[in-house]
Formats: C-alpha cells, sequence, structure tokens
C-alpha cells in the first residue's frame, strides 16, 4: 500500500467512533420519549394516544428519510449528508427545548427524525464499505451495540431529568449530544465514493408518508374515532398499495421492493415486524405501566426498564452467534415461545403489581424477541442474491420502523381509550392503567402466537441439512 492510500484508509477508519455515535444519538433521540409520555399527556393536556404521536410520528417521518437515505447518500455525499443529518438532530432538539405547546413538540420531533432516519441505513453502509474485510462483523456488532447502549440508557436520562429537573430540561441531553456530535463529525467525517446525479420520486416519499401516516392514525384512534379509524385505515392501505405498485413500476424507485418477490425473504421480514412490535411496544407500555399502574416516578420507571432493555442486547448478541452454529432451527420458534409465555406470566402478575417478577417477565419476553430477531433477519436476507443484498437490508430498516409505528399506536391507542374509559367509570387510575395494559397484552400474545405458528414452519423449511452418520466434517 503506498503512503497515500495508507492515509486514506488510516482516514476511513478514523470515521468509525464517529459512526458510531451517530447510531448511539439516533438512537437515544428516537426513544426519549417512551418514558415521558404520561408527562406529556399531563402538561399539555392531551389524551396518551395523542401523546403518542411523538413517538409514532418520529418512526413514520423516519421510515420515509430511510427510504431516502441510499439516494441522498449518493447525491450530496457522506459529509453534506451527515451535517444535513447531524443538523436535524440539533435544531429538532434546540427548538423542542423552548417548544410552548403540543404542536410545536410534535414538529421539533418530526426534524429530529430526519436524523434518525438517514443515520441508521448509512451508517451500516459506510461500515461495511470502509472496514477491512475481516473487520466487518465486528464493526458491524460495535454499531448493534451503541444502538442497543442508545436504547437501555435514554428512558434512563429522561427520567432522571424529568423526576430531579423537570419538563423543561428534558430536550438539553439529545441537545449536547447532538452538538458535540456535529462538531465531531465536522473534523472527521470524509466522501467516500463519486457522487450519482439523479433525482428523488417526490410522489413516492408523499405516497409513502401520507400512506403510513394514515395507518397508524386509524390504529392510534380506532377505540376513540372508530368510523373516522377505519376510513383512515382503508385510505391508509390504498395509498401504501399504490406506493408499491410505484415502486415496481419505476426504473430508479425510491424503495426497491424487488426482494418482497422472494417468498423465504418476505417471511423472514413478517417475523422480523413481529419481533419488532413485541419489543418496541412494551418499551412504550412498560413506562406507562410503571408509572401509571404503580406510581413509579420516571426514574424509577428507566431504572425498572434497564434491566430488560439491557439483556435483550446480550440475547440479541448470543442469538447471532447461535445462528451461525444451529441455524434458523431451532432459535427462531425457541424465541418466539419464550416471547409468549414471557407475555403471559406478564398478564397475570401486571393484575397483581408485583413489579419485580414483572421485570423478569418482561426480560424474558427480550430475551425470547433477541433470540428469534437476529435470526429472523439473517436468515431473510441470505435467500436474496447478492446483487439484492443493499435492497434488502433498507426493506428491514424501513419495515422495523413501520412495525415500530404501527405495534406504539395500536397499542397506546388501546390503553388510552381503556384508562379514559375506566376512570369514567369510577376505576381508580392505577386500577385502569393495570386493566388497559393486561388488555394490550392479550392483543400482542395474539400477534405473536401466529407469529409463532408461522416462526415454527419457516425454521423447519430453513433447517440445515443434516450429514450422513459417516460423513466427516
Amino acid at each position: 500500500m503506498n503512503a497515500r492510500a495508507g492515509k486514506a484508509a488510516n482516514g476511513r477508519t478514523t470515521m468509525l467512533p464517529v459512526l458510531l455515535a451517530c447510531s448511539f444519538s439516533a438512537s437515544f433521540v428516537q426513544n426519549m420519549m417512551n418514558i415521558a409520555l404520561p408527562q406529556a399527556s399531563e402538561r399539555f393536556g392531551v389524551t396518551l394516544s395523542v401523546a403518542n404521536w411523538l413517538i409514532i410520528g418520529y418512526t413514520v417521518v423516519a421510515a420515509t428519510a430511510i427510504m431516502m437515505a441510499a439516494f441522498l447518500l449518493g447525491r450530496l455525499g457522506l459529509r453534506r449528508l451527515f451535517l444535513v443529518a447531524a443538523g436535524a438532530l440539533v435544531a429538532g432538539s434546540a427548538f423542542a427545548f423552548v417548544a410552548p405547546d403540543f404542536l410545536t413538540l410534535l414538529g421539533c420531533r418530526l426534524v429530529q427524525a430526519v436524523g434518525t432516519g438517514l443515520f441508521y441505513p448509512t451508517v451500516t453502509g459506510v461500515i461495511m464499505t470502509v472496514s477491512a474485510k475481516k473487520d466487518v462483523g465486528v464493526h458491524l456488532a460495535l454499531n448493534s451495540g451503541a444502538i442497543a447502549v442508545g436504547l437501555a440508557v435514554s428512558p434512563l436520562v429522561s427520567g432522571l431529568v424529568l423526576t430531579y429537573v423537570g419538563w423543561k430540561a428534558l430536550f438539553a441531553a439529545p441537545l449536547a449530544l447532538s452538538v458535540a456530535l456535529m462538531a465531531g463529525g465536522f473534523f472527521l467525517v470524509r466522501d467516500i465514493g463519486a457522487r450519482r446525479a439523479g433525482a428523488v420520486d417526490l410522489p413516492s416519499v408523499g405516497l409513502g408518508l401520507v400512506g403510513l401516516g394514515a395507518l397508524v392514525f386509524g390504529l392510534s384512534e380506532i377505540t376513540h374515532l372508530i368510523m373516522p379509524s377505519l376510513v383512515a385505515l382503508v385510505a391508509g392501505a390504498a395509498v401504501l398499495a399504490l406506493f408499491v405498485r410505484r415502486q415496481f413500476a419505476l426504473k430508479s424507485p425510491l424503495l426497491d421492493l424487488h426482494p418482497l418477490v422472494h417468498p423465504r425473504f418476505a417471511v423472514g421480514m413478517v417475523l422480523v415486524m413481529v419481533g419488532t412490535m413485541a419489543s418496541y411496544s412494551l418499551s412504550v407500555l412498560l413506562p406507562l405501566f410503571f408509572e401509571g399502574a404503580n406510581g413509579s416516578t420516571a426514574f424509577a420507571a428507566g431504572l425498572l426498564l434497564l434491566g430488560p432493555v439491557l439483556v435483550n442486547a446480550a440475547s440479541s448478541f448470543a442469538g447471532g452467534k447461535l445462528y451461525d452454529r444451529v441455524g434458523a432451527w431451532p432459535l427462531i420458534p425457541a424465541g418466539l415461545t419464550l416471547v409468549v409465555a414471557g407475555q403471559v406470566a406478564l398478564f397475570f402478575l401486571s393484575e397483581h403489581l408485583l413489579v419485580g417478577l414483572v421485570v423478569l417477565s418482561a426480560a424474558l419476553i427480550y430475551v425470547g424477541q433477541g433470540l428469534a430477531y437476529t435470526p429472523s433477519k439473517t436468515t431473510a436476507l441470505r435467500q436474496l442474491p447478492p446483487d439484492l443484498y443493499p435492497h434488502g437490508a433498507s426493506i428491514n430498516s424501513t419495515l422495523v420502523q413501520v412495525a415500530s409505528s404501527i405495534g406504539s399506536s395500536l397499542f397506546v391507542g388501546v390503553l388510552s381509550a381503556d384508562v379514559l374509559r375506566g376512570t369514567a367509570a369510577g376505576l381508580a387510575k392505577t386500577q385502569a392503567y393495570a386493566d388497559g395494559f393486561a388488555h394490550t397484552l392479550a392483543i400482542a400474545m395474539g400477534i405473536v402466537a401466529v407469529g409463532l405458528v408461522v416462526g415454527f414452519l419457516y425454521a423447519r423449511a430453513m433447517r440445515k441439512p443434516s450429514l450422513p452418520k459417516n460423513k466427516k466434517v
């Protein structure tokens, strides 16, 4: 390697800490409101399902930004794209710090979501490009770890601030984090590869945003406003169908959906969505249970959530290692079985407010999700020809955000309606929260149970062929 090539390679390597910081920041900012929904609902005088738009609106915009990330990277280059994404986090956090009303705060969250959506797929793609072949796996594992740490730390920090400092300071931490990220990236991030000309398909952007937005609105309000919600659900499904049709018709689609033509990839993505709904929705519902039914402070709720989330990170890593040894069978059905078992235990324990056992049951759900998620994702991607890998990865990133939107909107919408009905009927607020939490768990159990049947059949079909007894390896 000559001196110039060596310097270039070293320059790319120095970007790794900044790339990992991007993933951590994106995860931190996305999940910071999971612990704050009760406070947002009370502060701005809105229902929980309306306050939940601080989360589901975020995921809708993030999903749209994910679809645009590859085009923007080719058009702007890595350095400019980084500055746009980091700038969105800085601007959204700064204005949210002084937001006077709910709509302003929601707008700030949507600006933040642009940064998260651009960072997630870009960081993964850049790591695979700049890392030496022998280091790709390690660097991707570090990236997954950075996202997991952001997910674990975010509710804890937000809960600490809400409990001991107050609402106004909630966005101080993400603002400081985003400013530090932007400053570091300004000096360390450099372009890689050549830029590509072209134009983004704006009708596709509009169809995706409107369709998903209408769908999650319908789900979030289905127990409040039945007819408007049904209209929104039908309209959202129709618009998303137009989006899909357009992607297959375009030569340069916003999101290349051709990997979904491969049935085994498509089924694997369904299982990824089931696992995402099980874990992400629980990260929103558990703080509502701890704060609403048990009367915990936001900080205590963050502490209680920390253990299960860290367990999920460890089980995801273990699931990846075990997958290399045994494959999809029996990991996927075993993981989903643990999820259902944890949900059943949580359903019965939550009524009695046994917080310690609730945390253990949640940890069991997260263990199962970790064991099933990575094998489902990896098995699905391995069903594709190599030229479709990047498009499959983009579909996976998008569907994770879509599943997060759907799960959070449905479950929080149901819980919110139950709390309103229960308190109106004379129940204590804590009992209304406990009953609503149990109701949402019953729905979640039904979804995961269907996923378990699909996962069982899918994993059996994906079993590694057994070797003849006289065959030595």
